[in-house]
Parts: structure tokens; C-alpha cells; sequence
């Protein structure tokens, strides 16, 4: 107010004299006591909305740093299974295909842990702490920590990644104070991204296969299992295959039983013509004979613990077994074949729609749009500061 007091006194003291500029003082001492008397009537709007807009427009002005936005586009492909039609129509009517995989690589380039690997690889504190950049825009600055969690805040905000759900491919957008800066960022980023989707195709292709594989060897393991069992039995019961050892006996069963049919039949002959033939002795002998051999043939095979058939039986369910895993290790081999086709079905790929482009000009700052925002803030939080006091007035008054 002094300074509006000073200038209207200079103003006064201004000789007025019959020039031709006469019309033109008047006006300019007339002008600028109306602007004095207006500033006076009107000081809190002056300090609260027209001093923090023209602060702010000098800033952007004169002090702003240009900023400049690298962007690639990328999409990630993969094969999953089909989902059901009507899932299928929604995705659809929704504009896009995009699978949560897309989500999961966006959420990657904008996290902690692509943050601290760019740090490692890019001396990505470095890029945002330049001494081209100015106080405001730099990391650190005065308004901010020097942690990593408030440059985690700080890195958000310049690196981001939207999906297009119309077209389904993302959008990587990286900004710095140097193009090729933000073209540098924006490669490194997308490389770790695709060594991302490897990673996720390794332990995808891993988990698919480890169940059938596991089945695969604890067939095998039982079915070695049972071969050293039918060893170890073999060597018990000293025999290779009971089963088909038994057989020369049987079939010499069968001789004698077939001899000694043959032998009765002729001694009822002899009986019945020759009844006094020295032969009917003879082949009665001949049966008894073979009767105690088929007797002796008969008790090899069945009749004690020694016999063929307790061997036979017990070397049988051992085959049985083997029989049942031998299939059991075909079909778990048949799964584990399955799966690995189904494992390389489901690799996913990162396509690189666009490369991240080399910035021509300054996208950053909106010097315009943020000076606007500036001047509706306080003109809105002037004029609640204004009601508020009317309205505590005329409170005040009734």
C-alpha cells in the first residue's frame, strides 16, 4: 500500500503543461489511480490468486526444464486355453483381447524392482539428477526425501504403462531431461520386460511338467522295485520261469497218463480173450509203474511247499505286477509327452510393436494448462474464503 501511495504522489507532482501529451498523462495518472484504487479494494485477491499465477508463469517461463517422452508399444502373445463363449463375447464386446499377462509386464515396468535394476544398469539417479534440470523438477529436491521409497514416488510419475484396450497393445511412455535419455530407459526397460516373460515361460514350463514327471519316476521306481523282487525270488526258488519250467513235467504227465490208458486198455483185452496169458501180469506190473510215476511226476507239481504251484502262483503275482506298471509307465510316459506340447503351447511372447523413438521436442512441462490450474485453484479457494467470511458476517449480524 505504500508503494501504490508513492506512485500516486509521483504521479501528482508530474508538471502538467499544455503539450501535446497532456491527454496522454491524464490518462496514465487516471489509470493507474483506478488500478491503485482496485488493488486496494482488492488485496486479498491480488496476494491469494493473481501473485502465486504470475509466480507460476514466471516460472514455467524462465525456469521450467524442458522434459522430453520416449514411447514403444509392445504386446504380449501367448497361447492359453479357450475360454468359454461367453467369456469369449464379453472380451470381445470389451474391446480387446488382452490377457493378464499384458497386466503383469505393465505392472513390472513400473515397479520396485525394475526402479532399483535401471538404478544398477542405467545410473538411472543420475539421469533425474542433472544439473541441467532445474530445483523443482530434479530428484532429489527440496520438497522431497532422498530415500528410495520417495524416488519410487518420483519414478512413478515418469514411467508409466497403459494398455489400449481397444487395439490391446501397451503403451510405454518414459520421460527425462534428455532424449536420448528417455530413448535409453525406455530399451533397457523393454529388454527387462522380455527377460521377465522368459523368466515366466521357464517357470511355467517347469510347473506343467514337474507333476507328470514326478509321476513318471515313481512309476519307474516301483517297477524297478518289482523287478528286484522277481530276482530276488527267482534266486530263492532257484528257477527262471516256473511257469514254463513246469511244463516239460506236464507234458510227461501227460505221456504217462496216456501210456497207462493205453496199457489198461490192453489188459482188459488180454482178460477177456487170453485170460490165462503170461502178458496180464506183465501189464498189470507195467501199470503199477505208471501209476507211481504219474504219482512222483504229480507231487513235483502240486501237493507240498517244494511243488510248482505255490512257486508258480507267487511268481505269477510278481508278473502281474510288473505287468500293471509297465502300463502305469506308459501312460505317465504319454502324460509327460502331453505336457511338454501343452508347456510349449503356453510360451508367451513380448512383440515389440514400435522401438522407443528419439524425442524431437519438450512434451513436459504443459506450461499453459499448469498456470491455468494454478489460477483456478486459488481463484476457487479465494472465493470459498470469501463466502465463508460473507457468511460468518451475516451470522454475525442476524
Amino acid at each position: 500500500m505504500h508503494q501504490f501511495r508513492a506512485i500516486r504522489r509521483v504521479m501528482n507532482q508530474v508538471p502538467v503543461n499544455d503539450t501535446p501529451f497532456e491527454g496522454q498523462i491524464s490518462f496514465a495518472r487516471s489509470t493507474v489511480s483506478s488500478v491503485v484504487a482496485w488493488g486496494r479494494r482488492n488485496l486479498g485477491l491480488c496476494i491469494g490468486v493473481f501473485v502465486p499465477t504470475l509466480l507460476s508463469a514466471a516460472y514455467y517461463a524462465f525456469l521450467a526444464t524442458p522434459q522430453y517422452v520416449s514411447e514403444a508399444e509392445f504386446v504380449v502373445r501367448g497361447q492359453h486355453a479357450r475360454p468359454s463363449p461367453i467369456l469369449t463375447g464379453l472380451l470381445e464386446g470389451g474391446g480387446g483381447a488382452a490377457t493378464e499377462d499384458t497386466y503383469v509386464v505393465q505392472a513390472y515396468v513400473t515397479s520396485r524392482d525394475a526402479a532399483q535394476l535401471l538404478m544398477r544398469t542405467q545410473n538411472l539417479k543420475k539421469v533425474y539428477n542433472t544439473p541441467v534440470a532445474d530445483a523443482l523438477a530434479r530428484f532429489p529436491n527440496f520438497y522431497s526425501g532422498h530415500t528410495f521409497e520417495h524416488f519410487y514416488r518420483y519414478y512413478k510419475k515418469h514411467i508409466t504403462a497403459e494398455l489400449d484396450t481397444n487395439t490391446g497393445v501397451s503403451i510405454l511412455r518414459v520421460r527425462t531431461f534428455n532424449p536420448s535419455d528417455s530413448q535409453r530407459v525406455a530399451r533397457a526397460l523393454l529388454r527387462s520386460a522380455e527377460n521377465l516373460v522368459n523368466d515366466m515361460n521357464t517357470r511355467q514350463r517347469a510347473n506343467t511338467i514337474a507333476a507328470s514327471s514326478r509321476e513318471l519316476q515313481s512309476a519307474l521306481n516301483k517297477l524297478a522295485a518289482v523287478n528286484q523282487k522277481i530276482d530276488a525270488y527267482r534266486n530263492e526258488i532257484a528257477m527262471l520261469d516256473p511257469t514254463k519250467q513246469s511244463q516239460p513235467i506236464l507234458k510227461d504227465i501227460a505221456s504217462l497218463q496216456t501210456m497207462l490208458v493205453t496199457t489198461r486198455v490192453e489188459l482188459a483185452q488180454l482178460q477177456r480173450s487170453t485170460p490165462h496169458s503170461p502178458l496180464i501180469e506183465v501189464h498189470k506190473r507195467r501199470i503199477t509203474a505208471l501209476e507211481i510215476e504219474i504219482k512222483k511226476a504229480e507231487e513235483k507239481i502240486t501237493g507240498s511247499d517244494m511243488s510248482f504251484v505255490p512257486k508258480v502262483s507267487g511268481y505269477d503275482d510278481l508278473i502281474f505286477q510288473r505287468t500293471l506298471l509297465e502300463k502305469e509307465v506308459i501312460a505317465a510316459d504319454s502324460a509327460l509327452a502331453t505336457a511338454k506340447l501343452q508347456a510349449d503351447r503356453q510360451l508367451l511372447y513380448l512383440d515389440e510393436v514400435t522401438q522407443p523413438n528419439l524425442p524431437d521436442y519438450a512434451t513436459y512441462p504443459h506450461a499453459i494448462s499448469d498456470i491455468a490450474v494454478v489460477f483456478a485453484a486459488t481463484f476457487s479457494m479465494y472465493l470459498m474464503i470469501v463466502l465463508l467470511i460473507g457468511g460468518a458476517r451475516e451470522h454475525k449480524l442476524t
